[in-house]
């Protein structure tokens, strides 16, 4: 379920909420709207009675809009509401009522009795079905408050799982974040050992580069470490405008050790100027993290990652897209295990080597942007090809 059709769930919540409320206001009238309700019921039954009289009387047919007075009443309060109102329309419509005002003839007591027996029969049987109704009203209600319950409960139970596979990420990249940590201060250490040793005599000049290699390592470790704790944080999902290559590039830095380690060729071919993109940054990282680690464990030793990025034009009318695709030359994925790739806890890796956690949940984070990832074996040569759709948003060139 990608954001889209989390926002479209809430509004039509909203929408039913509201609905449900008016309808239960009146089906279910307290303090002074149920007093308000009784006297419109009572000046309909007075419209009515006074439209009867100057029609013509009792032998016409507009007698019978007293029956909407009755069902109203039956609808808001119930089997004793109809009963009331349909004796007070009844007797509106009794002996006093003529049956001919223009001719003076009057009623006879069989005709309004009759007419009276009938309104009840018609109130009593309403307000039955009102009952009913108000039943299965309280039920959907309850319904609806456990579908928003769950509702929010899915939506956090899907963070939750992207923490997971996240803090996953994390464990896989720590060996690579301590050695890149680990080089640059030695840089350091042996540049401080330099300086101390030469501090007592005339000045070097090669002070100078001596201090800039030392500043060079600790900026490169402290945006390794910088990113690694920016990308273990846990947060909501925030949708802010990025420039994708920047995150491609960030990425990278994150599994530099782990592509120099295999001896793995890096290929980039980032297209210039990219539409920005509404993304979460740390969460698209995520899903690049385990991307790029799939190919690195998928090559093993020696290999070629190239890294793609293109915008695609519109088809029909359709939003435009920026593009993310990766190639790799791995094993590939064996045929008959492709369908199977995002379901959560498969996994095509050896026991102890993956929770099948991670392409299940890249693809959740995609929905969550209404992009799209697909993982196809390339066509004629080995490895797997990976592409992830972003759309553009309205406005942006």
């Amino acid at each position: 379920m990608n954001q889209a059709e989390h926002k479209t769930i809430d509004t039509e919540f909203l929408s039913l909420s509201k609905a449900k409320r008016w309808v239960s206001r009146w089906l279910s009238p307290k303090g002074p709207w149920a007093i308000a309700q009784a006297f419109f019921i009572l000046g309909l039954i007075v419209l009515v009675s006074l439209l009867v009289y100057e029609t013509g009387g009792t032998r016409y047919a507009w007698l019978h809009l007293m029956y909407l007075p009755i069902i109203l009443a039956a609808a808001s309060f119930g089997v004793y509401g109809g009963i009331v109102t349909a004796l007070v329309a009844g007797f509106a419509l009794g002996p006093l009522m003529p049956m001919n005002s223009v001719d003076g003839l009057p009623q006879t007591p069989a005709n309004w009795l009759f007419r009276i027996f009938f309104f009840l029969l018609v109130g009593a049987f309403s307000g039955l079905i009102s009952n009913v109704l108000n039943s299965q009203i309280k039920r959907l209600k309850e319904i609806h408050g456990d579908l928003l319950r769950a509702h929010e409960e899915l939506k956090n139970a899907q963070l939750k799982l992207i923490q997971t596979a996240k803090l996953e990420s994390v464990g896989r990249l720590a060996a690579g974040v301590a050695h890149e940590v680990k080089n640059p201060l030695a840089i350091i250490q042996l540049g401080v050992d330099y300086l101390n040793g030469t501090l007592k005599k005339a000045p070097n000049p090669d002070y100078q580069d001596t201090i800039q290699e030392m500043g060079d390592a600790v900026r490169r470790a402290d945006t390794v470490i910088k990113g690694l704790l920016d990308f273990s944080r846990q947060e909501q999902l925030a949708l802010v405008p990025h420039d994708l290559n920047a995150i491609i590039e960030e990425t990278l830095v994150l599994v530099r050790h782990e592509l120099s380690q295999h001896q793995i060729t890096l290929e980039k071919n980032l297209a210039a100027q990219l539409p920005r993109i509404e993304m979460d940054r740390n969460k698209v990282k995520q899903v690049f993290i385990n991307i790029f680690m799939n190919a690195i464990q998928s090559m093993g030793d020696h290999g070629t990652l190239t890294v793609s990025t293109a915008v695609l034009p519109s088809v029909s009318g359709a939003v435009p897209q920026v593009a993310m695709l990766t190639q790799d030359t791995g094993a590939g994925i064996p045929e008959d295990k492709l369908d199977k790739l995002f379901e959560p806890f498969f996994t095509t890796k050896p026991v102890g080597s993956g929770t099948g956690l991670g392409l299940s949940v890249s693809r959740k984070i995609i929905e969550l942007h209404s992009g799209t990832i697909n993982l196809v074996n390339r066509k004629g040569t080995r490895g797997v090809a990976v592409t992830i759709t972003f759309p553009v948003p309205k406005g942006n060139p």
